[in-house]
């Protein structure tokens, strides 16, 4: 999300993108202990698909670690790959991580039967992606999905079983629309007081049919 890639993940009430960081940080941490404990090895084999400057790679402790992308412009992959033709053996992956890419990918059944086909018996996917969010990556975003269009993908693909988590709630989503449009230095006050908002009227209401964004964790 957003025009760079993030390197580091730190959580700032100024920043445009705080309503989504604040619910979407947490819940991929939840998915990654799902994950770990669900794997069959101590030191399990993680795939970070489209992964960028891997600003999660410190939640997973002690793993064989490695990312994927498809360029090394703004991204620091160990090897390069297209997610739907990823160059690894079928079966060889324990965790398949890919993180705000599904939107951007032409044909996202085709990537999550990739994730299928490379990850163990067993294995587990995290994947994030967006209700809403503005045009970005611009022209090379296609996408935006419910919790029901991503069921839909998982259980084509194969997938057995997953959880899904709504990163906020409906008042987090519509101050989060408010705060990117409000941009530079001297809306910073506006920003923060704006996110404040968000965060006490989404403990108000327990309303989450319009997310912001997803976190997902599915079994093979």
């Amino acid at each position: 999300m957003g025009k760079h890639r993030l390197r580091k993940r730190r959580l700032r009430i100024w920043k445009a993108d705080y309503l989504t960081c604040k619910y979407l940080w947490p819940n991929i941490e939840r998915m990654i202990r799902l994950a770990k404990d669900a794997a069959s090895t101590p030191c399990p084999l993680v795939l970070d698909v489209g992964c960028g400057h891997k600003p999660y790679r410190e939640c997973f402790g002690d793993v064989r670690y490695l990312g994927m992308d498809f360029t090394t412009d703004d991204s620091s992959p160990d090897f390069l790959g297209n997610a739907c033709k990823i160059p690894i053996c079928t079966g060889a992956v324990d965790i398949v991580l890919c993180t705000q890419v599904i939107e951007h990918v032409p044909e996202p059944e085709e990537m999550l039967c990739e994730f299928h086909r490379v990850l163990r018996s067993g294995g587990s996917l995290i994947l994030t992606g967006p209700m809403y969010w503005p045009l970005h990556e611009e022209p090379y975003d296609f996408y935006r999905f419910t919790k029901y269009g991503f069921m839909h993908l998982l259980k084509k693909a194969g997938f057995s079983r997953w959880e899904i988590l709504e990163d906020g709630g409906d008042w987090a989503q519509i101050l989060l629309s408010v705060n990117l449009r409000l941009e530079g230095r001297l809306a910073a006050p506006l920003r923060c007081a704006v996110n404040a908002a968000g965060v006490v009227l989404n403990m108000l209401s327990t309303s989450k049919v319009s997310p912001a964004n997803y976190t997902i964790w599915a079994r093979r």
